[in-house]
């Protein structure tokens, strides 16, 4: 998984994340390090643009929402993007629902302003 450059949209710091393949319990300990490294940064607004995730596992998405609610604590956000049909039942299915998604990451960084 790779997070590509911090962009900066009306001064606001935005990392996008790229995750690929299945994202499983082994595979979120990645995004785990990724998160904790923006939160010890100071870099709050995540964009993750899920085109390349091919499924999530049900634990995965309750950590996820756990950092949603971590991030907005602290100012920020995680916003998804390019979220298939199939992944959208995954989240959707899991109960509470709370991220935003956008059909692109223009949409999503303009969201930011």
């Amino acid at each position: 998984m790779k997070v590509q450059a911090i962009e900066a949209v009306n001064n606001v710091k935005v990392a996008l994340m790229v995750p690929s393949g299945e994202i499983n319990e082994a595979e979120f300990e990645t995004i785990d390090n990724k998160f904790k490294t923006l939160v010890d940064k100071g870099d709050y607004n995540i964009i993750m643009d899920l085109s390349r995730v091919s499924h999530i596992n049900y634990k995965v998405v309750g950590w996820l929402i756990d950092y949603q609610k971590k991030f907005k604590e602290l100012g920020g956000d995680i916003k998804l993007v390019n979220v298939s049909p199939y992944l959208y039942d995954i989240l959707r299915l899991y109960g509470f629902y709370p991220f935003e998604i956008f059909p692109s990451k223009r949409a999503a960084l303009k969201s930011y302003m």
